[in-house]
């Protein structure tokens, strides 16, 4: 059995204040009758105490207090005309009342006197309510279920506080509505920190333990709401106000238990359980121990054993063999489908056949493989897959000399380097922890011999695509495919288990130096089937087809007389071929370069160079274009 104590249980800082102050003062004032305006606290126990000390609850403010009395105002405060009341009757107090309290009396006032209208969120009969009420004169609008919004009446401005100790949920849910009904609202969260954290870790714990148990007096508002915190997240838990109250005949048989307490509940009321509960937990190891020392038995490596699973976590599955240690199942030990959640294969009380690989793991544990048990079992799945020549699935584990170790069905196989890809490929780290497909080559029971080929299942893969893609191609055809190779004459593609070839020519519009400036290899390109040979096994595809041929919109966008501002491309005897745009070239004549006389078209112009030429005549249908620099810069000297 193992105890998780919440650290924020217990006294909280206002209550702890008002507590010690009033202790404090009727130990240094022996002489005063001490009174305390109601229950200092709502803790029966604690009120008792107080009690012994010769400290009186006061229901009522009594006139007849004389000079030797002293009033305490609690944590929970009160309303302001009480204070009003104290003062006239000229009654000593000490104002023990929380300071976050204190806190909200002033925000509730201010706005109170700005016309604002208050709501309070908490229980109306709470002394902490009541006296926050009282700070407006007792006209606040109490919430406690976010279902009566939608009922109030319309207010211009609202001025939203909160009971210290209600839940955050409520809270939220309040605010939500209220926020959805009114325009103008100023929101201020007065839970106490202390009872929002109290809460988060008691909601924590619960989730994480078999049983809670929850401190403190059935009187006590955020007590309460512990309690119906935890109980939606444990259904096995208990309030209780003291040790005496632990219910032990039902803790004895949970594993883990979590201990909180409300913020009215003194530390020596939570040790007191604590203490119990250590008794308890002596008690159950003893019983626990003799049971150990009935059961025990030999183990021994290589045994096999049957199991029940106890508990199942992402990362491994722990299971009851009857020894004195229970066994360790981690994930890569149990599944060869390690990508599935453990959860989804195995439960607890699940009966499983496990195989002892060492006796302790250094932490106490016993090391268990349900792998090698179905490894034993799972040779007549290997002799099926060799003699039906069917493929197998495996996971690589490690990379050895010459090739690599595959584990299939819990099997260790050797898979030779050669036989990994179509193509011989010299590193196989890559292939570690990856799922493989591959077909049996030898097979051997007795001499526990398994050697694989994940090459001759891809060829069966690749000819089963390929005749596949030989039986749907057709010239014309959109297809998606992958660049495989690139030579100086083109680019060749698979476009499923099939080669095709795009001629360098027949990549862009533009002109194309060397195939590799407009594909990589490896990258996935649309293209389209030009042609189609299937006696020669040929295919050519293009790229540029995928776009708009440039020149098919020339004929609109451009017309004889305009200036263009081009780009020198290269030269030839006769003139310079300029481009327009890309994939578009026009040539300007030897003639129309300049008014000089030139014997070159390189004595005037640069490759690359930016000019002006005027478009003197344009042939779409021929994809020709004939430009003029000479008369482009006579218009623009002009």
């Amino acid at each position: 059995m193992k105890l998780i104590i919440d650290k924020n249980a217990g006294f909280c800082f206002g209550v702890k204040r008002a507590v010690e102050s009033v202790i404090k003062t009727a130990r240094a004032s022996a002489d005063l009758d001490i009174y305390t305006y109601g229950p200092l606290i709502h803790n029966k126990q604690v009120i008792e105490k107080l009690s012994a000390n010769n400290i009186k609850v006061a229901e009522e403010i009594n006139e007849n207090f004389d000079r030797n009395s002293l009033l305490v105002i609690r944590s929970h405060g009160i309303p302001e005309y009480k204070y009003e009341e104290i003062k006239s009757n000229n009654i000593n107090y000490l104002d023990c009342t929380c300071p976050y309290v204190s806190n909200i009396h002033k925000i509730v006032k201010k706005h109170f006197l700005e016309d604002f209208k208050i709501f309070i969120i908490g229980d109306k009969n709470h002394p902490e309510v009541i006296g926050i009420n009282g700070w407006c004169n007792n006209s606040a609008v109490i919430v406690d279920d976010e279902k009566i919004v939608d009922k109030l009446p319309n207010y211009d401005k609202i001025c939203l506080v909160a009971q210290t100790t209600i839940t955050k949920e409520l809270w939220n849910k309040v605010v939500n509505e209220v926020l959805k009904k009114y325009s103008n609202v100023e929101v201020f969260n007065t839970i106490c920190s202390a009872t929002e954290k109290r809460q988060s870790s008691a909601e924590e714990i619960s989730k994480n333990v078999d049983c809670m148990l929850v401190i403190g007096s059935r009187e006590s508002s955020n007590t309460n709401k512990l309690f119906s915190i935890c109980k939606k997240f444990c259904s096995n838990t208990y309030h209780i106000e003291t040790a005496a109250e632990l219910p032990l005949d039902k803790l004895i048989v949970f594993n883990t238990i979590g201990i909180t307490a409300g913020a009215s509940t003194p530390e020596w009321i939570i040790k007191e359980v604590i203490s119990k509960m250590d008794e308890l937990m002596m008690e159950d190891q003893e019983k626990m121990m003799e049971e150990y020392e009935k059961s025990m038995k030999s183990l021994y490596p290589g045994e096999t054993v049957t199991g029940t699973v106890i508990m199942v976590t992402d990362d491994e599955v722990m299971v009851n063999i009857g020894y004195k240690s229970d066994g360790i199942i981690k994930k890569e030990d149990y599944t060869w489908e390690t990508e599935l959640p453990l959860k989804s294969l195995v439960k607890p009380g699940d009966d499983i056949e496990v195989k002892v690989v060492s006796i302790n793991d250094g932490e106490g544990n016993v090391v268990l493989s349900k792998k090698l048990v179905d490894a034993e079992k799972n040779w007549y799945k290997i002799e099926y897959a060799y003699n039906e020549k069917t493929p197998v699935e495996g996971y690589v584990k490690e990379i050895v000399r010459g090739g690599g170790i595959v584990e299939i069905f819990g099997i260790r196989a050797f898979m030779p380097a050669s036989q990994f890809e179509l193509r011989f490929t010299d590193d196989l780290t890559k292939y570690v922890n990856t799922k493989v497909k591959a077909m049996v080559l030898e097979y051997d029971k007795e001499k526990k011999k398994v050697v694989l080929s994940r090459k001759d299942f891809l060829k069966i893969e690749k000819e089963k695509l390929e005749t596949e893609t030989w039986g749907k191609i057709e010239a014309g055809q959109k297809v998606e495919g992958e660049v495989k190779r690139i030579a100086d004459f083109g680019v060749f593609v698979d476009i499923g288990g099939v080669d095709g070839l795009i001629h360098i020519s027949e990549l862009s519009w533009n002109r194309v130096k060397h195939p590799s400036s407009v594909v990589k290899v490896g990258q996935k390109v649309e293209v389209v089937v030009l042609s189609i040979d299937k006696d020669k096994k040929k295919i050519s595809l293009g790229l540029k087809q995928t776009v708009a041929d440039p020149w098919s919109l020339v004929g609109e966008k451009y017309n004889a007389g305009d200036i263009l501002t081009v780009t020198v491309l290269r030269f030839a005897d006769f003139g310079a071929f300029v481009e327009i745009e890309p994939g578009v070239d026009g040539l300007v004549h030897i003639s129309q370069i300049s008014d000089k006389r030139i014997a070159k078209p390189a004595d005037v112009l640069k490759l690359g160079e930016i000019v002006k030429a005027k478009l003197m005549e344009i042939k779409p249908e021929e994809k020709k274009i004939s430009l003029s620099i000479k008369e482009a810069n006579s218009e623009v000297s002009e």
